[in-house]
């Protein structure tokens, strides 16, 4: 991967095949998890709930159930339905075969967004630990997820480093 950089109005970077194909089938992945389950009800208390679909859909009040199932009915559809709208704008702007990729303002705020579900993701089913290195932990167990994390990792710091430099302040 090219690191995002701005051209004009238009950030631009360009992906590998092999990258591409990892944030497709990754995103795939979140896609299915917030397509899963039905809104306000697959969450309540009690449900066999995916521990993914649990971070990225968190509970509004940890400390009063009532109150949880409430804010999450009020919030849920919503939330999942901009999740994945991010999603889908990602795969629509990045080709499965790579290349290059022109984002605007918001269309890069949406690729973080929904590079930030992916990591969180496979941060719940590595249990990834502040104290991991996820290189390291590649190497010793050898899980390709371990590599994918810390390449998102990358990416997203990329993506963030570029959003919040100068020309993202209006300097």
């Amino acid at each position: 991967m090219t690191p995002f950089q701005w051209r004009g109005q238009r950030l631009i970077a360009d992906f590998a095949p092999t990258e591409a194909a990892l944030l497709h089938q990754v995103v795939g992945e979140v896609r299915q998890v917030l397509d899963a389950q039905e809104p306000d009800t697959a969450m309540a208390v009690g449900s066999a709930v995916d521990p993914v679909a649990a971070r990225l859909l968190p509970d509004g009040h940890r400390s009063d159930a009532d109150l949880a199932q409430d804010y999450r009915s009020l919030t849920e559809s919503g939330l999942r339905t901009e999740k994945l709208a991010d999603a889908e704008l990602l795969l629509d702007t990045l080709r499965p075969a790579g290349g290059r990729v022109e984002l605007d303002q918001s269309q890069a705020e949406a690729w973080l967004r929904t590079l930030n579900d992916v990591r969180l993701a496979i941060g719940v089913r590595l249990d990834v630990q502040e104290a991991d290195d996820p290189l390291v932990r590649a190497e010793e167990s050898g899980d390709p997820r371990w590599s994918a994390y810390s390449w998102l990792t990358a990416v997203q710091g990329l993506l963030v480093e570029v959003l919040a430099g100068p020309r993202a302040r209006g300097t």
